[in-house]
């Protein structure tokens, strides 16, 4: 071996002895700055914890602990910077989250794992259908967590919304604090009909037909969780011809108002992935040769 390759090898074997402490060093960093934020939020100081959103996913495998704080405002910050995440490892502790003692947590949680996860990939661990199940029976009736346990199939999850229709009453829930308010037994039936229930399926079915415009408004929001070609089929004859107004879609106050038949076009497009020939967006209005449209465009690719 040459004299000058022995400085060379040398320099690299201590770059790698370094290189593993270094990262050692990073994540204590990184432990030590969610410690420090969570101890002053502890006094009413969440300066630190806002900050610690701009080191994004790194801090998620540090907030276990403050998911079981005896401060539901500690609980409340840690769950707010998951859910500010679109990273895997934020799952696990959402789960977590959906057991929270408080019911403003437990759908913080829920719409969290629904907005900002793939539910075909939160379907792959048993242990998020295990935590909604616990979390549904525990009074967890938020539109996220019910609409989430229809892709966990078997006979615990209907055993779960039965026995939540059972007791729901009259109750109402959102999917999001914008969004129409709604039956809890509504938002169960979207599941029962995808886990193959009959009774489900009808309800959609009727709902379509006859629902009130904030009943079938829902339906279209959640239109990616309706997987029966006959409820969409259905949808479509009591939506698209709708020219009621809603109040999504449009800035507040502006005009117009967008109509329950402009929702239902962008909504199956998206969902269908129909071939139109004009542009869908959130803002429009669409004409009757528009809708008509997208009518046949259903017939010739959704069978009955």
């Amino acid at each position: 071996m040459s004299k000058q390759a022995i400085p060379f090898l040398l320099g690299m074997t201590l770059l790698l002895t370094l290189q593993p402490s270094r990262g050692i060093a990073m994540n204590d960093d990184i432990a030590a700055q969610v410690n420090a934020a969570f101890t002053a939020a502890r006094q009413d100081n969440y300066e630190l914890i806002s900050q610690l959103a701009e080191q994004g996913a790194q801090v998620i495998p540090y907030l276990k602990p403050y998911l079981r704080d005896d401060n539901e405002m500690l609980r409340l910050q840690a769950l707010a910077l998951l859910t500010a995440s679109t990273d895997p490892a934020a799952i696990p502790l959402l789960a977590l989250a959906l057991r929270d003692p408080s019911q403003d947590l437990r759908a913080r949680a829920a719409l969290a794992l629904y907005e900002r996860h793939d539910p075909l990939q939160l379907a792959e661990r048993s242990g998020v259908g295990e935590a909604l199940q616990a979390s549904i029976d525990q009074g967890n009736d938020a539109a996220a967590a019910l609409l989430l346990i229809g892709y966990f199939p078997g006979e615990s999850s209907l055993k779960t919304l039965q026995m939540l229709n059972e007791r729901a009453g009259n109750a109402q829930t959102e999917l999001a604090s914008w969004a129409p308010v709604v039956p809890v037994r509504l938002a169960a039936a979207v599941s029962l009909s995808r886990l193959g229930d009959q009774s489900g399926r009808l309800a959609l079915l009727q709902t379509s037909a006859e629902g009130s415009l904030a009943d079938r408004e829902f339906l279209l929001s959640v239109l990616r969780e309706i997987d029966a070609p006959d409820v969409l089929h259905a949808l479509a004859a009591g939506t698209l011809g709708d020219v009621s107004e809603i109040g999504g879609g449009v800035p507040s106050g502006v005009q117009p108002q967008r109509r329950l038949c402009d929702l239902a076009v962008d909504s199956f497009v998206k969902r269908l992935n129909l071939k139109i020939k004009f542009s869908i967006g959130d803002h429009r209005r669409f004409t009757p040769a528009e809708i008509d449209a997208v009518r046949q465009a259903m017939a010739s690719s959704l069978p009955r």
